[in-house]
């Protein structure tokens, strides 16, 4: 009998929320400010993560930041 392994939670919603607040506090910082800011996701998992991140900055510095999209395949 095969027997299932459950797959470890490596960070919670909370966990993840604070993670995706204090990156794009750290984008911010870096950048001196949202000004000329353009965030661009691999495509699969890393623009929604690019669509998040901007929606903070947009949330934290009121403008809108421009998100796009990359694709990595043949």
């Amino acid at each position: 009998m095969e027997q299932v392994r459950e797959k470890a939670e490596i960070i919670d919603g909370e966990g993840l929320r604070r993670a995706v607040t204090r990156i794009a506090h750290e984008i911010i910082e870096r950048n001196g400010g949202a000004e000329n800011l353009v965030l661009v996701g691999i495509r699969r998992r890393g623009v929604p993560l690019a669509e998040r991140l901007a929606k903070k900055i947009d949330e934290f510095e009121g403008v809108s930041t421009p998100v796009g999209a990359l694709a990595i395949t043949l």
